[in-house]
């Protein structure tokens, strides 16, 4: 495991060996790297580290060289008292602590075991401490090592202090082939490096073409083959078997607003952009962007026919009695029975009018009037 511990008190050297208190109790550490003076350490102290006690004496090798000749027997007894048990488990390795307070030993198993015996054997025939860890494949990688697919140590012995989540679309980004024997560590997962490196790649992702798209060089139309991100450039097929190689920074792009088509084209330097007719000649799609234009234009006309009422709006339509519009004209005539059914507009003024609507006219007697009484 790599842990980071801050120490400024004690001079120390990459590759030093060193006596370092742990959780677990003493033991041995390598030193791996050592941050520069000047530069400004965001980390904190890793708390499974509680302190680093020195660089190892004499003394200290010699007792070392011991404890791991012992560890070597005590994995052949071990592995013999689980084979007389017939206990399905793998043991990978045994250590000792540096002051021999604790045995751990390591083991691999697909089921779950019941070493409870097991536990009482190896307590007594060793007489310290027993723990017994189950670990994975990936755990078991980075106790043992070993060499990648690319020639050097593993990453998660070398430097790592967890493991990434790592999924089959960061392959895909990185433009990979998705063959799980290619894609697969020695641990039989999916490589850690897509984890590191898919950060870089996905940087990319929305910018450029992906491969199989089709591209504008010049006057021409092409096919993006290949794109490599490292360098930086982009294999282009031409339809008479010619390829070039054009360079990511002089890839543009845009998307027709018709049909959402994303239009790429290779612009150098100081050049204008070209015009949207041109890209479109050139894809060869300028009829179907044509139809497609016509074809949403009467549809947005529909629209607004639907939209549109069959015919103009009047006073007396209920749209504006549900608004609230009154129609002055109309207004007397809705109070008055006897003007209803006359279509033709009042001519005579509003007080006249008023008068008729108030009361009978005047060459009519009010019936049973009194005679000879004021009438107020």
């Amino acid at each position: 495991m790599i842990h980071w511990y801050l120490e400024r008190s004690i001079p120390l050297e990459s590759t030093q060996r060193v006596l370092v208190r742990t959780q677990q109790g003493f033991e041995v550490a390598t030193v791996l790297r050592i941050a520069s003076p000047d530069k400004k350490i965001r980390l904190s102290s890793d708390p499974f580290v509680k302190e680093i006690l020195g660089p190892l004496q004499d003394a200290d090798r010699a007792k070392l060289a011991d404890i791991c000749k012992k560890e070597k027997e005590v994995f052949q007894k071990a592995r013999t008292l689980i084979s007389e048990q017939n206990l399905s488990m793998k043991l990978l390795r045994a250590e000792y602590l540096f002051d021999q307070s604790r045995l751990i030993f390591y083991f691999k198993s697909d089921v779950k075991v019941d070493f409870r015996d097991l536990l009482k054997t190896l307590a007594t025939s060793f007489h310290t401490r027993i723990e017994l860890r189950q670990i994975g494949v990936r755990d078991e990688t980075r106790l043992l090592g070993g060499i990648g697919c690319c020639g050097k140590q593993v990453c998660c012995a070398q430097f790592m202090t967890y493991f990434y989540p790592v999924s089959t679309k960061m392959a895909k980004d990185q433009n990979l082939s998705l063959n799980p024997v290619k894609l697969s560590g020695i641990c039989g997962r999916l490589l850690c490096c897509l984890a590191h490196e898919h950060e870089y790649y996905a940087s990319f992702h929305g910018k450029y073409p992906r491969v199989g798209a089709e591209i504008c060089i010049g006057s021409e139309k092409a096919k993006i083959m290949d794109i490599n991100f490292i360098t930086e450039k982009a294999l282009a097929g031409f339809p008479d078997r010619r390829k070039a190689y054009v360079p990511l920074g002089q890839i543009h792009g845009r998307k027709e607003p018709v049909t959402s088509r994303n239009l790429w084209w290779v612009q150098e330097a100081n050049k204008p952009e070209p015009e949207l007719d041109f890209l479109l000649e050139t894809y060869q799609i300028a009829d179907l962007v044509k139809k497609a234009r016509e074809a949403k234009e009467a549809k947005e006309s529909k629209k607004r026919e639907r939209r549109k009422p069959d015919g103009a709006t009047t006073p007396d339509d209920p749209k504006h009695a549900k608004t609230g519009q009154k129609n002055p004209e109309t207004q007397g005539s809705r109070k008055n029975p006897e003007n209803s059914g006359n279509s033709e507009p009042p001519t005579h003024d509003s007080a006249s009018r008023a008068e008729e609507i108030s009361g009978p006219p005047d060459d009519d007697p009010v019936p049973n009037e009194p005679e000879g009484e004021d009438q107020n």
